[in-house]
């Protein structure tokens, strides 16, 4: 019996035992669920920083680049447009190449490096007045210097913003499978995006507002870009160092020697199939490419973009070229109505997330396109140089509502077109992204072209520019739905 009793405790003891044990291992395998949850997290946000040094340029180049060339460095009108078309230009053709490039050399991250430090080198040398450029020196030698040197700079820059842009976006499919965590990358990339535009308007309404107060920008204010592109530099570069200590960059493709590629999991053998597969991926491409629709599709992401960039490069130059006239107001309106146009694009893009599947994509589009148009005939009829400042207000709070929403919904027409043929959807988007670039610098230079060299000879063409420049490309943006609605129900099967 005692025999009997004391092997049942020592029973009991080792179940006991076993039960703490997996208790414990059980709270061991937590802890590490939870570690490696915190750790994805974190890694997610930092992965955010990224593409922010990219941010702070981008919004500095197209809301500033015209109203520096032009009114500081006193460039011709056509010269700064030109510039901005070799911008985009460069930008276009870098984007391709680089991709292709990055995919078979090096990894990401050195791109991603080596393409910021191109961008440190070039951008802030842009708001900086060239060596040998003397304020109000206009002969022919320093003309052709000033363009050329700037020229070199804008070449370099968009090389290195290509570089970064391309390989950031890269590392989303590396860093996991996943399209949970893909949206919350994507996610976190926009919203760094957001408060990187939004800090470039704060920073130079503050050095504006701090530093010797103007009633109206000019050549001897330089030295007030030349600060704000410091100080945005400083904080992208120490953005970018951040990213590159911390951000560790796990990928979830590993090849083995055998010839077959393991993909979180899953593994296929590379054989003589995969050429005819790309063959018939090659052949759906020249197909998307025969489709008129995907032309008419293009369109209305083109109009829409033409209209968000022509109203960030020509508002900071309606709002100088008002100034000249009623100085009232101060040259500070430069920064804070940017900032409260791109508000007003960051709220409605935010509302229509939740709304757009009520409304649909088209009729989305249709309302953005009449919210485009509203600013634009306000601007023609009521925004004269005596206008309120409150008017200038609600105009820009219309130009961000009505070019987010037609972005918005371009980029979800366009992705009901490629529907479950996401392998062609790098392909499709390059295309779109391609023209968008080309159509937005060749229309500035067009615009820049037809401006008159004397301020007195036409006292309010940049107001005409956002009258009709800007309705133009909605209106043309309503047309090319028309067409694209009648077509989409026509869509033939892929």
């Amino acid at each position: 019996m005692c025999s009997k009793y004391g092997s049942t405790d020592v029973n009991e003891k080792i179940v006991e035992t076993k039960k703490e044990e997996r208790v414990s291992a059980e709270n061991h395998l937590s802890e590490l669920c939870r570690r490696r949850r915190w750790w994805r997290i974190s890694q997610n946000l930092v992965y955010g920083l990224g593409h922010i040094y990219n941010d702070l340029c981008a919004a500095m180049w197209f809301s500033y680049m015209m109203l520096f060339f032009q009114a500081v460095l006193e460039m011709r009108a056509v010269v700064a447009g030109a510039m901005l078309l070799l911008g985009q230009v460069i930008d276009a053709l870098a984007t391709p190449a680089v991709g292709m490039l990055a995919d078979r050399y090096g990894t990401k991250k050195n791109w991603h490096l080596t393409g910021s430090i191109i961008v440190t080198c070039s951008f802030p040398l842009l708001f900086v007045r060239c060596w040998g450029c003397i304020a109000n020196e206009t002969s022919t030698n320093v003309t052709w210097w000033m363009s050329s040197y700037y020229a070199v700079l804008i070449i370099f820059f968009q090389i290195g913003w290509a570089i970064v842009q391309i390989s950031h976006l890269a590392m989303i499919p590396d860093i996991s499978d996943d399209l949970q965590i893909r949206s919350e990358l994507t996610s976190i990339r926009y919203m760094a995006s957001v408060m990187s535009s939004l800090m470039v308007y704060l920073i130079t309404w503050v050095v504006l507002r701090a530093t010797n107060y103007s009633t109206f920008i000019g050549p001897t204010d330089d030295y007030k870009f030349r600060d704000v592109s410091l100080i945005i530099s400083g904080i992208g570069i120490a953005a970018f160092t951040l990213f590159h200590i911390l951000f560790k960059l796990r990928t979830t493709r590993d090849s083995k020697p055998n010839g077959h590629t393991v993909n979180n999991g899953t593994s296929s053998l590379v054989t003589e199939n995969g050429e005819s597969g790309r063959l018939v991926t090659k052949s759906r491409i020249i197909h998307f490419l025969q489709m008129p629709l995907l032309y008419q599709t293009s369109l209305l992401y083109v109009f829409s973009r033409l209209y968000w960039a022509l109203s960030l490069v020509y508002v900071p130059l309606f709002l100088e070229e008002r100034l000249s006239v009623n100085p009232s107001a101060g040259s500070e309106l430069v920064a804070s109505v940017p900032l409260v146009l791109y508000v007003s694009s960051f709220f409605f893009t935010l509302l229509l997330k939740s709304k757009i599947n009520n409304c649909g994509n088209y009729m989305a589009y249709l309302i953005g396109s009449f919210l485009s148009l509203t600013s634009c005939l306000w601007i023609a009829l009521a925004i004269d140089p005596d206008a309120s400042i409150v008017q200038i207000y609600l105009v820009a709070t219309l130009i961000g509502a009505g070019s987010s929403i037609t972005l918005v919904s371009s980029l979800c027409i366009t992705a009901d077109l490629i529907g479950p043929h996401s392998h062609q959807g790098a392909a499709i988007y390059s295309i779109v992204t391609f023209a968008d670039k080309l159509v937005t610098g060749i229309a500035v230079v067009a615009i820049e072209n037809y401006k008159c060299d004397e301020v007195a000879g036409c006292p309010q063409y940049y107001r005409g520019v956002l009258t009709f420049a800007c309705g133009g490309s909605a209106v043309l943006g309503i047309i090319s739905l028309s067409f694209t609605k009648l077509t989409f129900r026509c869509k033939p099967t892929i």
